[in-house]
């Protein structure tokens, strides 16, 4: 079932859809009532279009409030599916490195070669040395060594070892032409659970088997972190990880989602499955995989009742004047969206031109009691205002809706980019320190008495081809390097850094690394230009070597990051191909850019807008919705290792142009205008307001016959300019006049800006004058009506009359009355003497 076949039902569940429908529903059946009265009254009056167009406006209204409220839960739910596979995957992805290097360890195979009593003495110190590498990576419960025959000759636990293996296991691990095996299922060997693990042989110089290494990978461990991460706010999201044949692997919700059991799928799009008797919203999705690694074809799967799906929304927080303007100019909404606001106004005009004129055609009555017509119109006036009002609730609710969900995207995605640092790095302090360990580089150190020359000559060339199998192995670094305890290099992993064997490093952090005292601890550099990645920024990781029998440091290893690379491609993981959108690293305490992802903000320089608390801000010529997390760490790294490095993720989406949210000076509008207030059995005048130049006038409504909309106007060759043209109106040709140059105006006349007023001239024959929009219709106290005095205003002046302010409203501007009478004689029967 699609998205769009099921919008009906998604109502149902939806509170401010379910709100605005009853509000609108309740609105349709007024102005089916007001349209029968219209039709009924002394006037006439028919406003069947207008109801119509109110109609179609609103189920255009929901719909859009509809869908953009389902893809705005659909890309919640589906970027925390996506997030839980590839976070996963990316983690899995390291893991294939570390069992291709171990597996190369040289006392594993030195035990491996033992005979069965020999394996028992040398025991304790392999087991030693597996809880070395556990200890320094976290993500894995124990390190399994099998024989050809599968059984466990060693592991952490004492217990298991004697177990034996499925014989499939070892004869894949024995003979696959990839770089590793990655093993799902339960292995009673090894526990009685589903495990995770990585395996690959184990051989000697000439590449002959000798036995079987295994990681054994904190599966249900690390999906916990993941997942507790994606859903520790919410209340009915839940998360699972579904195998290949769609069976539940992992559930955030074991007691409701049980492991083992199948689930319908939403692959293809956001949809409503069915499970355990109730209908659920879900989205599944499969790994985007990470530099060609895809694992073993599971996905993600995110869910929540239907019945819950909407309720839990977020407070709305309001947009300030200077973000409404932004919203309003934004390319997050379609131009089906940004249309409904301007198609609500039309409507509401050509209601008011409608009133506007019902009121005029009752001021023209010459019988009858037009009490009803003008109770009528009054309703009418109130219905559409109520109209305008709900449309207005419901567009601010769906601007809302729609912002909110770029809002909340941009800090999810900050918040991911910044987990991926944390866990790519934990991997970098692993590293160091396991790397160490190694008994290469242990056996150079250990030389006494020997000088820096003697050391190279006799262990540089095996110390560099540790190095730069290490390096093949693990991509992320631009270079490995052995330094001695005066801080000099001694060998490096790439050629190209082969100049800088023999130098001497005089940094902080090197001096740091051999100050420490224990193989657990480690040293990062400050992110810094340095010769060692080609005077560029990056982090350079460290830690201290030590030999058998001595307190002190006598060298150490340096692992440098590929910062520019590597940042680069997590954070474009993050925006992906999204040209809106920009996302940087940047030193929280310093606000220095890390990393970018936009080339007019380099690495290094300060980020000028990062102060910012406002989720919206102004980037050189455009705004940007922005979402900021700050680095928490991940497991042990920068938790309780003793690191700290305040970093912040800044995920950045193009909102809209500078320029663009310029908006025009809008000289006229439809605004409150206050009228001298009517006593009881007061005599008063009726008149009809309207815009011209930006200033309320009025005509008494009596010397008024219509008001036009959109009208044509056919020009007149050779005409005075205050002419316009000519019109048809009531089967009657009549001229068109204009104020414009009056108010030094070059546009007399664009149906798409102006209306035009028909007057009543002389001996009643009809004229039109162009006006920029009607008003209201109010009745003012005679009292308040002031007869201008001719020589006082002087002998052209088009004003009959001015309406007085009202007591208290004294500084408040007045209204001029103008005279058609005056208008017909001054600018068209006496137009040569102006």
């Amino acid at each position: 079932m699609s998205e769009q076949n099921n919008t009906t039902r998604y109502n149902a569940y939806i509170p401010e859809v379910v709100a605005y429908q009853k509000s609108l529903d309740q609105l349709s059946e007024r102005w089916n009532l007001l349209s029968l009265l219209g039709q009924m009254s002394n006037i006439g009056m028919d406003i069947s279009e207008t109801r119509q167009a109110f109609s179609n406006l609103s189920e255009q209204l929901l719909q859009r409030l509809s869908e953009e409220t389902v893809k705005k839960l659909s890309i919640e739910l589906g970027a925390k599916a996506q997030v839980a596979i590839d976070i996963l995957i990316r983690n899995l992805f390291e893991r294939t490195a570390d069992i291709g290097f171990l597996a190369m360890d040289m006392i594993i195979c030195d035990f491996a070669k033992q005979s069965n009593e020999e394996q028992k003495n040398a025991l304790p110190e392999l087991q030693n040395r597996f809880h070395e590498y556990i200890e320094k990576y976290s993500v894995y419960n124990d390190v399994l060594l099998f024989n050809l025959e599968g059984v466990l000759i060693a592991s952490t636990k004492d217990e298991k070892i004697g177990k034996k293996i499925d014989s499939a296991f070892i004869y894949e691990a024995m003979h696959t032409s990839q770089e590793y095996v990655e093993s799902f299922g339960i292995y009673p060997s090894i526990s009685s659970k589903e495990s995770l693990l990585y395996s690959y042989r184990v051989c000697d110089e000439s590449g002959t088997p000798l036995a079987v290494l295994c990681l054994v990978f904190k599966f249900q461990d690390e999906m916990q972190v993941i997942i507790s991460n994606l859903i520790e706010n919410e209340i009915w999201a839940d998360i699972l990880l579904l195998d290949e044949k769609d069976r539940t692997i992992y559930s955030s919700n074991p007691f409701h989602y049980a492991l083992g059991a199948p689930q319908k799928t939403a692959l293809k799009r956001f949809d409503i499955i069915p499970f355990s008797g109730s209908e659920y919203v879900a989205k599944t999705q499969a790994t985007k995989g990470y530099q060609g690694f895809y694992g073993l074809g599971w996905k993600g799967h995110a869910l929540m009742p239907l019945s819950f799906a909407f309720g839990q929304q977020q407070a709305h927080v309001p947009f300030t004047e200077e973000q409404i303007k932004i919203i309003k100019h934004s390319s997050l909404f379609s131009e089906e969206f940004t249309s409904i606001p301007t198609k609500a106004e039309a409507i509401q005009r050509r209601l008011d031109m409608t009133i506007w004129n019902g009121n005029v055609q009752i001021a023209n009555q010459k019988s009858g009691d037009n009490s009803f017509s003008k109770s009528l119109l009054n309703e009418i006036s109130r219905t559409g205002a109520q109209t305008k009002k709900t449309f207005e609730e419901s567009i601010g609710n769906l601007n809302w809706t729609v912002v909110a969900s770029f809002i909340n995207g941009a800090a999810f995605k900050a918040k991911l980019a910044i987990d991926i640092m944390d866990r790519n790095l934990y991997e970098r302090a692993n590293d160091c320190r396991w790397w160490a360990l190694s008994p290469v580089f242990i056996k150079a150190f250990s030389a006494k008495y020997k000088d820096f020359s003697t050391i190279r000559k006799e262990f540089g060339h095996e110390m560099t081809e540790v190095l730069s199998a290490i390096n093949a192995l693990y991509t992320v670094y631009s270079n490995l390097f052995l330094f001695d305890n005066q801080g000099s290099v001694i060998a490096v992993s790439q050629e190209k850094y082969a100049h800088l064997i023999g130098k001497r490093i005089g940094a902080h952090y090197i001096a740091q690394t051999l100050a420490l005292k224990s193989s657990k601890e480690y040293v990062v550099s400050p992110f810094e230009k340095t010769e060692l990645y080609d005077g560029k920024h990056t982090y350079i990781y460290s830690a201290p070597i030590f030999i058998e029998g001595a307190k002190e440091a006598q060298g150490g290893i340096g692992i440098v990051f590929d910062a520019e690379t590597q940042f680069e491609a997590m954070l474009t993981d993050v925006v992906g191909a999204d040209e809106r959108a920009f996302a940087l690293f940047i030193e929280t305490k310093t606000n220095n850019v890390i990393a970018s992802t936009n080339p007019d903000i380099g690495m290094g320089e300060r980020c000028v807008f990062c102060d910012s608390s406002e989720n919206m801000v102004l980037i050189k010529d455009d705004y940007y919705i922005v979402g900021k997390a700050k680095s928490q760490g991940y497991r042990e790294y920068k938790c309780s290792d003793g690191y700290s490095n305040d970093v912040t993720a800044i995920v950045c989406i193009k909102v809209a142009n500078k320029e663009a949210c310029v908006e025009p000076v809008v000289k006229n509008g439809k605004k409150q205008y206050l009228y001298p207030k009517v006593g009881a059995s007061e005599k008063t005048v009726e008149l009809s307001t309207f815009w011209m130049n930006g200033t309320l006038f009025a005509i008494e409504s009596q010397y008024i016959y219509a008001a036009l909309e959109g009208q044509d106007v056919t020009q007149v060759i050779g005409c005075d300019e205050i002419y316009v043209g000519m019109i048809t109106w009531n089967n009657k040709t009549i001229p068109v006049a204009s104020l414009a140059k009056y108010f030094h105006h070059t546009c007399a006349y664009n149906k798409e800006l102006h209306h035009i007023i028909v007057l009543k001239g002389s001996e009643d024959k009809p004229f039109g004058l162009v006006i920029d929009m009607v008003q209201d219709s109010p009745e003012v106290p005679q009292r308040c009506v002031d007869e201008t005095s001719q020589a006082m205003m002087g002998h052209h002046t088009l004003t009959k009359a001015i309406v007085k302010s009202d007591v208290g409203q004294e500084k408040a501007e007045m209204l001029s009355i103008l005279d058609p009478l005056k208008i017909e004689r001054y600018l068209i029967v006496e137009k040569n003497a102006l």
